[in-house]
């Protein structure tokens, strides 16, 4: 009775050992990561007066929050393609860029990107309330949209901004999907610099 039970248990643990093994060595793709570049197609201007420091603040609308690349479908929930992340979360990701974006400038003494801005710095609080692909179908992508509203304060006046941007998907291919995604936030901030210099001037 105890060689059959001694058995039965050495079957039990192998069992276990080779469905472990099997999760290891999982036939799953390997996890893609994908950058956001900041837009630096502009010139950078440095005629005229050199403006204080910015500090900026990105946030991001619930459900946002995460390093996966998502899509919105038709009955409004987030997906996610499959194994396909940004480099970090989201609003880290887009703080990085933006801030590279308006460093590029060359108009302003720095830009940092900090919610405890110094008493004489201007400042741009962003919040992302769309920055995902559209699904009309599931599993159909037909666009990237892009929204960001946000408070801009330079010369001792605020400003409310409002940027958004659609950037069609051709084909249901993640490098096309990140691409919009890349189109998107260039569109944005080309916006945005439009509007720094609109209302800052």
């Amino acid at each position: 009775m105890k060689r059959i039970s001694a058995k039965t248990g050495l079957l039990a643990i192998t069992a276990l050992v080779t469905a472990c093994g099997g999760v290891l060595t999982s036939e799953q793709a390997a996890r893609q990561t994908y950058l956001l570049e900041p837009y630096t197609a502009h010139v950078a201007d440095n005629e005229g007066e050199t403006w204080p420091p910015l500090a900026l603040s990105v946030g991001v609308v619930p459900g946002l929050d995460t390093d996966r690349i998502q899509a919105r479908g038709p009955d409004a929930r987030l997906n996610h393609y499959a194994n396909a992340r940004w480099a970090d979360f989201l609003p880290e990701v887009l703080s990085s860029a933006l801030r590279r974006s308006l460093a590029a400038t060359g108009r302003f003494e720095t830009v940092k990107a900090t919610q405890s801005p110094d008493p004489d710095d201007w400042t741009l609080e962003l919040e992302v309330q769309q920055f995902y692909g559209v699904q009309v179908t599931a599993g159909r992508t037909s666009s990237v949209a892009a929204q960001f509203e946000g408070m801009l304060h330079c010369k001792d006046e605020d400003h409310r901004l409002q940027l958004s941007s659609s950037s069609p998907v051709g084909d249901e291919r993640l490098s096309l999907v990140v691409r919009a995604h890349q189109q998107a936030l260039d569109d944005v901030t080309r916006q945005l610099l439009g509007q720094l210099r609109d209302r800052c001037q």
